[in-house]
């Protein structure tokens, strides 16, 4: 339980006592410890187990349409106005208040080819992007046998609306060996620890005999393929090379023994679609499976360095018969879910629900099969595994087309991108949770009431400071005694200071 009443109480009291001129800046500071320590109730309570869902429901709104090949949604750090959506040709449009602006945030579609499994795949902004205005994309040039995978940077410049594209810097990039490049990962994800990951596939195609052996090998060219990387794109290691423009952080299990040191993790197949959960911190994946099942997995950043993951000794749980494999004693990673290709063929990694409109589902993992067309969810357990998974196409109709990703806005709330009819879509759940008030807002994302803002005008000012001035000295339950002391008294006037708007 979380008492800041009572913590804010006896700091203000001794604050007054000890020195009036102090209150206000003393004070403040101790309430935004106690603001800190909330946060970390509030995100005990967000990773707590929920019940099951499975009698509820989900639907969806259309969001935006005209897209063309949408492959992932992100929203604009800081500004909760404005989703940006990336197309495969290259181009990332900008939603801004709702509305599908006509000019592209980013256009490099010179630059990016059209391809089937070739193009722009992912977008990540960079943790200070409100400050620095950098992000990263993913995608890829060249045909067939000569495509080129690259992480780039740009920079936001006087507009925040349209990206000059003569920003780029090359931060990464890899060649893929294969005569057919098709499993080239595509999301780009900064951790809690301020870390890029880059999931990548093998870089080969169904039946491709060098792309096992690309998943487990840890050195030479093409040893960053069937990998997860983990880079720190804040510093460069490499100043005399024009296309590696990172620094190696410290905990890569490679660093200083046999191994390339962007290296995390190893053995994926194809993990299109990541994401964090960001209650947790720990990193879902879908990885795209070959000839049997589909599977989940799951990373935590603070223990899985050098894990691996099984392609192709592993397809989803199935321990294959490959040369050189033995499941059972090679201490593989297992994934918390896997199914068959009697259920689908292509999995699309989704996003642990963290928002406040659709609380049945809260703790909740929404992924999707893109070939068959699917939409499932399942319950995360505390120790992060994946139970209860129903599947919802059917609450979905008419949304479930060619799902590319599953992605949140900064409020927590999904998104789905539909590649082949150009739309972007809102999870809902259906029925909609209560709105008491009738103003559009579910009463669980309601904001709490300010119990400093006396007068209820939304600011804590004046108005309340004369308010406690005026009923100083008084007892009982009185709106001034904002400390709840039952007595408007200095600690009252210490909460009323400290919590100016």
């Amino acid at each position: 339980m979380c008492l800041i009443r009572n913590i804010d109480l006896r700091f203000a009291d001794l604050v007054v006592l000890s020195s009036m001129l102090s209150i206000h800046s003393r004070s403040r500071c101790h309430i935004l410890r106690v603001r800190a320590a909330l946060c970390a109730c509030a995100a005990l309570t967000a990773v707590s187990f929920t019940a099951p869902a499975a009698a509820q429901t989900i639907s969806h709104q259309l969001v935006a349409s005209g897209l063309l090949k949408p492959m992932q949604l992100a929203p604009t750090p800081g500004d909760s106005s404005r989703l940006c959506v990336v197309e495969q040709r290259g181009q990332i449009r900008l939603i801004k208040n709702g509305v599908l602006q006509a000019t592209s945030f980013l256009n490099i579609d010179a630059l990016v080819p059209d391809q089937t499994y070739g193009g722009m795949f992912g977008l990540a902004f960079h943790p200070n992007y409100a400050k620095n205005g950098k992000f990263y994309v993913h995608h890829t040039t060249g045909a067939t046998s000569a495509i080129t995978i690259w992480v780039a940077e740009y920079t936001r410049g006087a507009s925040s609306d349209v990206i000059d594209s003569t920003t780029r810097r090359v931060i990464f990039s890899v060649t893929s060996p294969s005569s057919q490049a098709f499993h080239l990962g595509g999301s780009l994800c900064f951790g809690a620890d301020g870390l890029l990951y880059i999931p990548l596939g093998d870089g080969g195609y169904t039946g491709d005999a060098g792309g096992p052996p690309r998943s487990q090998s840890i050195t030479g060219a093409t040893s960053m393929f069937g990998k997860v990387l983990r880079i720190d794109v804040n510093s460069d290691d490499f100043p005399t090379d024009a296309n590696k423009n990172y620094h190696i952080p410290a905990g890569n299990p490679f660093i200083g023994v046999t191994g390339e040191d962007e290296i995390f993790v190893r053995g994926m197949r194809n993990p299109f679609r990541c994401s964090f959960d960001s209650a947790t911190g720990i990193l879902w994946m879908g990885d795209v499976g070959g000839t049997a099942r589909e599977e989940i997995d799951t990373l935590d950043p603070a223990t899985d360095a050098a894990a691996n993951f099984g392609w192709n000794c592993a397809e989803g749980l199935l321990c294959t018969t490959n040369t050189n494999c033995n499941c059972l004693t090679s201490g593989l990673r297992q994934p918390v879910y896997d199914y068959t290709h009697t259920v689908g063929l292509s999995i699309t990694g989704g996003t642990v629900y963290r928002g406040c409109a659709m609380p049945a589902f809260e703790g909740h993992y929404f992924f999707a099969d893109y070939q068959n067309n699917k939409i499932f969810s399942g319950e995360v357990t505390p120790t992060n595994k994946l139970i209860n998974v129903v599947e919802r196409t059917t609450q979905f109709s008419g949304g479930q087309s060619t799902i590319t990703s599953i992605c949140a806005d900064l409020s927590g709330e999904l998104y789905v991108t539909n590649h082949s009819t150009g739309f972007v879509r809102k999870i809902v759940q259906s029925p909609a949770p209560p709105d008491t008030n009738g103003n559009g807002i579910p009463d669980n994302c309601e904001p709490p009431a300010n119990p400093f803002d006396i007068d209820g005008d939304g600011l804590v000012g004046a108005t309340d400071l004369a308010i406690v001035l005026g009923a100083w000295g008084e007892t009982g339950k009185l709106p001034a005694d904002v400390d709840g002391s039952g007595t408007v008294d200095a600690g009252d006037l210490a909460a009323i200071l400290g919590n100016w708007s």
